[in-house]
């Protein structure tokens, strides 16, 4: 009797620790998996500005969640505001008081900055942008054939400065389309150049439009 009181309390014992471990709640953690946001990687660029048509390149660097970086170099040709293209009996067109072509390289260094994140949707989105413009002022007389008026190519440098404000629109995971409305101050400081041998110019400056392909990753 004794024997089988001291076996009843030992499988008592054992079948409470089961049912113990049980029922103690199991803690594994949920697979989250967090969706990482594209960001602008690189673009190609079309400008227009009253200097004329434009393209270039632009690299981008992520800073923060709303902020980044970039760099991108810019082409286009240049003109005085006093200048206007005429055409003779024969159908030349001609410049009047025309001695050079006028060129321009443009690099823009500034940072960019997301707004209104919690406001729109994620495909659209709204910034600005501030920076400093290095340029070249290319010019090459103009009584010589294009291609071989760069012979006697010179050139001027400057720093100007600008300041923008444009939308992306994130059409997909890896690409988006953006427009930007900046205003660039480019002005040469001492002797300017001449488009036309009446007028010195030395401004570049100005609203310019820039439509961007932009790549994501």
């Amino acid at each position: 009797m004794k024997t089988t009181l001291i076996s009843l309390i030992i499988v008592l014992v054992i079948s409470s620790t089961s049912f113990a471990q049980d029922d103690k709640p199991t803690t594994q953690k949920p697979n989250l998996k967090i969706k990482k946001e594209t960001v602008n990687n690189w673009s190609l660029n079309l400008t227009f500005s009253d200097n004329g048509f434009g393209f270039g390149a632009t690299k981008f660097t992520q800073l923060g969640r709303d902020a980044s970086g970039f760099a991108s170099i810019e082409f286009s040709g240049a003109k005085d505001d006093r200048e206007f293209e005429q055409y003779d009996i024969y159908g030349n067109s001609y410049t009047p008081d025309k001695v050079n072509r006028l060129f321009m390289s443009v690099m823009s260094i500034g940072a960019q900055f997301r707004l209104f994140r919690e406001d729109v949707t994620d495909n659209l989105r709204p910034h600005i942008n501030v920076g400093v413009a290095p340029s070249m002022i290319l010019y090459t007389p103009y009584n010589q054939s294009f291609l071989s008026s760069f012979k006697w190519a010179q050139a001027k440098y400057t720093v100007g400065a600008f300041a923008g404000i444009g939308l992306d629109y994130v059409s997909n995971k890896h690409s988006s389309l953006n427009m930007d409305i900046r205003y660039y101050y480019i002005n040469l400081f001492g002797q300017g150049v001449y488009s036309i041998s009446t007028n010195e110019k030395k401004y570049f400056g100005g609203v310019y439009f820039v439509f961007s392909y932009n790549f994501m990753h």
